[in-house]
């Protein structure tokens, strides 16, 4: 193995490192701690794929070592840490890690339908909410709880219908896009790049305050335009179009 096919499993394995060692977080109840750690597990995982095909080193042992890491960094990491996180606010014990363990089940099995799927390394969409954006959500709410709303209840039944409903978009059969194409070749890849820049921008300045909203707007992203292409009887490929 030579060291670019080696960079993607790097990218790949500091993911799961993060996510193990927000599990070591979670249980030790530094929250904030173990959903950043999450955060940077997805920002990982996010260029390990676009690493290999740079380097042209993608491959079936990849993908399926990226799905093995997804399970552990955005399964068990964030159900283990929401589990953690509504136990100290809740009395029916039973009813956190019954959630919890919805989210880890629902994340499984959409990585076992994403691999069973698969038929090449390059993908236009994704059907159902792929489990890294499902987790940073649920990471994105402890921040936001924690940095922002300040809340002496943190709202934990909020907590659980949010768990409920991204367990639910990762098994559905809505499609996602994939991140958008940067370029300036048309107007509106040039309005779409104008518009993650100003988003980047407020994440700088605003991390704490935007990144809730901006993670819960993705996840419901499928949704609401599966809802809209119903209503207008319209079909979701004219949509993207």
């Amino acid at each position: 193995m030579n060291a670019k096919s080696a960079l993607p499993s790097l990218f790949t394995m500091s993911s799961l490192f993060c996510g193990f060692l927000s599990m070591y977080y979670a249980v030790n109840g530094r929250f904030l701690g173990a959903a950043l750690l999450i955060v940077i597990a997805g920002l990982l995982d996010a260029c390990d794929g676009k690493i290999a095909r740079y380097f042209h080193t993608s491959s079936t042992f990849g993908v399926q070592f990226d799905s093995i890491v997804d399970v552990c960094s955005f399964g068990v990491a964030p159900a283990l840490l929401m589990l953690y996180y509504l136990d100290s606010l809740l009395v029916i014990l039973w009813l956190p890690f019954a959630v919890c363990f919805l989210f880890l089940l629902c994340g499984a099995l959409r990585l076992a339908r994403f691999n069973a799927l698969l038929k090449g390394f390059e993908k236009d969409n994704f059907s159902g909410l792929p489990i890294p954006t499902a987790a940073a959500t649920l990471a994105a709410y402890i921040l936001f709880t924690e940095r922002v709303w300040q809340s002496n209840t943190h709202e934990p039944l909020i907590a659980i219908g949010l768990c409920v409903m991204l367990s639910f978009l990762m098994v559905s059969t809505i499609e996602y896009s994939t991140f958008p194409r940067l370029s300036i070749e048309t107007k509106r890849d040039r309005i779409c790049l104008i518009g993650l820049l100003g988003v980047m921008v407020l994440m700088v300045f605003f991390t704490y305050e935007v990144f809730f909203p901006l993670a819960l707007a993705i996840s419901l992203s499928g949704m609401l335009r599966w809802l809209y292409c119903i209503a207008t009887d319209r079909e979701v490929a004219d949509v993207k179009d």
